[in-house]
């Protein structure tokens, strides 16, 4: 009887043992495999001789998941200008459209094509593509009636042509099955402020996880002093400017008259 007790209770702290290398077994299996977002670099300085950066989105992610990468600035409002004619003559400003609840950058990339990967409700639901951001965003005009199709193309056209807005389908790349990478050219005209990288992991036609970065860009050295001591001394941001407009011309002037210009 005693030898019993001993074996069912060496049995129970086998099975314990045995339980809790399981537990920890699969809580690590999970952990790895946990969709993450790294942003490297994730702080952009403006410089000198800044004209944009070399990004790179990278994680991990599980196993037989496709991906879609989306960079956006804050929503807020964007004004464009249009032409016209004045009394079929002359081309000339005739007025203006806003856009309204509109990031003034959108970045999509996606390891296989989006209207492939999710159902329309899930793309619109989530602001994933171009028809997503056409049916979010408000157009309102001061002087003609809107066509909204129209104008929102040419919003796009606009954006587009600064670098501001890109889809790219299948960029994201997967090196192995539980990592994925996109690397990506960060716009000059990209205006100082902070913009969020969401990651979304898609499997079977639906959003099974989500992971979040962001990218800060900010003025750094020369460019951050200027741009404070325009704004907090005007009156010294003037007299340098002019002081540098002065040599600049005598320099341009020194030019020309060395290689005969003044005759």
């Amino acid at each position: 009887m005693p030898l019993m007790r001993y074996n069912t209770k060496q049995l129970g702290i086998k099975a314990v043992t045995i339980f809790s290398a399981l537990v920890f077994v699969l809580g690590a299996a999970l952990e790895s495999f946990a969709l993450t977002c790294d942003v490297n670099p994730s702080d952009v300085g403006i410089g000198i001789s800044y004209h944009g950066a070399k990004i790179v989105v990278s994680g991990k992610n599980n196993p037989g998941d496709d991906l879609i990468v989306k960079i956006t600035a804050p929503e807020g409002e964007s004004h464009l200008k249009f032409k016209g004619k004045a009394a079929n003559l002359f081309w000339m400003k005739m007025g203006s459209m806003t856009y309204s609840e509109v990031p003034s950058l959108y970045m999509l990339a996606s390891s296989f094509p989006v209207d492939k990967l999710l159902p329309a409700d899930q793309l619109n639901a989530n602001l994933i593509g171009y028809p997503a951001l056409a049916g979010h965003v408000k157009i309102e005009s001061d002087k003609i009636e809107v066509d909204a199709k129209q104008w929102f193309n040419e919003f796009i056209r606009f954006k587009e042509k600064d670098n501001l807005y890109s889809t790219r389908e299948g960029m994201v790349s997967k090196p192995s099955g539980t990592e994925y990478k996109l690397e990506l050219d960060w716009p000059y005209q990209a205006a100082p402020g902070e913009y969020q990288v969401e990651v979304l992991a898609v499997k079977n036609g639906r959003i099974s996880e989500r992971a979040q970065g962001k990218i800060t860009v900010a003025r750094a050295g020369m460019v951050d002093q200027l741009s404070n001591l325009a704004f907090n001394n005007a009156a010294l941001y003037g007299i340098i400017a002019i002081v540098v407009a002065l040599v600049s011309g005598f320099g341009v002037a020194a030019i020309f008259k060395g290689d005969g210009g003044s005759h």
